[in-house]
């Protein structure tokens, strides 16, 4: 009687060690950018949270005043910096101020925790603000002679306000990294709405490659962070890297 052979194919250990070599490569490539773009889709959805939620109590605190922005400030009295601050002059009454803006706002808002103007000090905001594209660092507590109020929400966000209506966000409080354009952001509250710091201007530069405190407004209008991964967008002709 005739046997038929059957031959099993199999792959050889040599075969499955470069296989998984390969798998673990593509795997090491991949892993940190899909990891990057989850927490930079976190972190645009902590902002826009945030700025609802200051925008919900500002419109109401805005019309509640008459529609005016005046909530009983004093007279601006400009100063100048403290010599560790470099050139310059700050407004005298600004503590007084953003206390009058935050006391108009914080009826509508959930507040955790109130630091007044000592917010590094109390434990309502970062010490220390960074740059995603430099060596510069701020103490936005300290800076302009201790006038912004800050605070944090029931939901850990930490923000900061002044008289004039702009507000410094911090989407996960004391946490890292602390950065502009990251995880702290700068919008204005004025005229009853939600001001931001970067339109385009007349050929679409993108302001938050200068100045990441107007980055808040590509976040929002177009929902990335791309401006970490490619040097080139433009409001007009490019506003994602691929």
């Amino acid at each position: 009687m005739n046997r038929k052979s059957t031959k099993i194919n199999a792959f050889t250990l040599a075969e499955v060690l470069i296989t998984l070599g390969v798998i673990g490569v593509v795997a090491a490539v991949t892993m940190p950018m899909l990891i990057n773009k989850y927490r930079e889709r976190q972190f645009i959805s902590g902002l826009q949270k945030s700025i609802s939620t200051m925008e919900n109590a500002y419109k109401l605190a805005y019309y509640e005043n008459g529609e005016s922005d005046d909530f009983g400030y004093k007279v601006a009295e400009y100063v100048p910096l403290p010599p560790e601050q470099g050139d310059g002059v700050y407004n005298k009454n600004g503590s007084y101020d953003s206390d009058k803006f935050f006391q108009a706002l914080s009826q509508y808002l959930n507040i955790a925790k109130d630091c007044g103007m000592n917010g590094e000090k109390d434990g309502c905001f970062p010490e220390t603000i960074y740059s995603p594209f430099s060596e510069n660092t701020w103490n936005l507590v300290t800076m302009q002679g201790y006038s912004r109020r800050f605070f944090i929400l029931n939901d850990g966000t930490s923000i900061g306000v002044t008289g004039g209506g702009n507000t410094y966000i911090d989407v996960n409080g004391l946490k890292g990294p602390n950065t502009l354009g990251i995880d702290v952001f700068q919008v204005g509250l004025k005229n009853g709405r939600v001001t931001y710091f970067d339109d385009g201007g007349t050929d679409g530069t993108v302001k938050c490659y200068t100045s990441q405190f107007a980055c808040s407004s590509w976040v929002i209008r177009n929902l990335n962070m791309d401006y970490l991964h490619c040097k080139d967008l433009n409001w007009k002709t490019k506003t994602k890297c691929n």
